[in-house]
């Protein structure tokens, strides 16, 4: 388990590092190009903390399932959060937030993203599933949603 958070957790750092790159040389950012960067910027924090604290903790105490719900939980609420923060303003962007990325991907991530939080919910209020696979499997779900706005920043001009 542990391994598998770790390298999950550098994933996620290699993501925002190479988002930060293609930032850098796509100076000056337009305002949809500056969301789109934030966006998975704070994504892959939010994944980071997510394989990197239960980790912490999971050499504290037993690992069972109220770990996994009380930690999904707490992802859950992270992920709410963000798309507070970040996919919600989206939409002051005008025309060109609608455009933000290509539809295809937008359809995907947004019925991954659904897939997400419920699978963190089943695994937050059901306690008698809550398992590692479960908090794992809505997190590999995050990361994914995390390339895919990666990929399409990366290979679209605006």
């Amino acid at each position: 388990m542990e391994s598998i958070l770790l390298t999950h957790s550098q994933l996620a750092a290699v993501l925002a590092g190479f988002a930060s790159v293609v930032a850098a040389f796509q100076r000056p950012l337009s305002p949809v190009q500056r969301h789109r960067f934030l966006t998975i910027l704070f994504s892959a924090l939010v994944q980071m903390m997510a394989s990197l604290v239960p980790v912490w903790f999971a050499t504290i105490d037993d690992v069972g399932p109220l770990f996994w719900s009380i930690f999904s939980g707490v992802q859950l609420g992270f992920s709410l959060l963000l798309w507070l923060i970040l996919v919600y303003p989206l939409r002051s962007l005008g025309k060109a937030g609608v455009v933000a990325i290509n539809m295809p991907v937008t359809v995907f991530v947004h019925l991954l993203g659904v897939a997400v939080v419920g699978t963190l919910m089943v695994n937050t209020f059901f306690y008698s599933i809550a398992s590692f696979s479960l908090y794992y499997s809505a997190m590999l779900g995050g990361l994914i949603i995390i390339f895919l706005v990666f990929a399409d920043v990366a290979t679209r001009a605006e």
